[in-house]
């Protein structure tokens, strides 16, 4: 009797081990590194600006080719919207926004693989009107406010002379850029841009 309990017990442990055994190999322990993905682009945009994401692990290893969802809502709750992207061989992704005035709120989610968890984020957004810069006219030139090498078709006098100009639009960005003033185009482009910024603040 006693040599039966003992097999009997020998037996339950045997059927014991064997289960865990067939638990591990068909559920391994879970080994997903966990992740971070981060809003990358500005709080604060113009109409007609894009939201961009970086999705990394912990040490800031970029994951690539992995969806990441986008949902964007308003100031009353309504989603606006309603996206995915995928991450380039930097982790990076972004997507263009069609959003008007007015503030929002922004989550990114990535919902994990097989060898990551996932993960999300939330940002508030503010979007402003795009300030419009008026067409260069012979008084902008007398005021040295030059126009921008986009802007040279709409020219249509000389500054110096006032008469019509007919060939600047085949002026390359270098040539139009000197015949602005400037060293080349790098520098007007410079320029205009300091010049856009201090625009956005007046009107901002």
């Amino acid at each position: 009797m006693e040599h039966k309990t003992i097999i009997i017990i020998l037996i339950a442990i045997i059927v014991v081990l064997a289960a865990m055994i067939g638990i591990t190999v068909l559920h391994p322990f879970d080994s997903k590194d966990p992740t971070k993905v981060k809003i990358t682009s500005n709080k604060t945009q113009y109409e007609g600006g894009e939201l961009s994401i970086k999705l990394t692990d912990l040490n800031g290893t970029a994951i690539s080719k992995e969806i990441v969802n986008i949902t964007i809502t308003n100031k009353k709750g309504k989603i606006v919207v309603d996206d995915v992207v995928k991450t380039n061989s930097k982790g990076k992704a972004k997507l263009n926004l069609h959003l008007k005035k007015g503030k929002y709120v922004v989550n990114v989610a990535y919902g994990g693989n097989e060898n990551y968890t996932g993960n999300n984020t939330t940002q508030k957004l503010t979007v402003k009107e795009e300030v419009v810069e008026a067409t260069p006219s012979q008084s902008n030139y007398n005021n040295n406010e030059k126009p921008s090498y986009y802007d040279k078709i709409k020219v249509e006098v000389d500054p110096e002379s006032g008469g019509s100009i007919t060939d600047l639009s085949q002026l390359s960005e270098d040539e139009f850029a000197q015949y602005l003033g400037y060293s080349d185009a790098e520098e007007m482009e410079r320029e205009t841009e300091r010049k856009r910024q201090e625009a956005y603040a007046r009107n901002g």
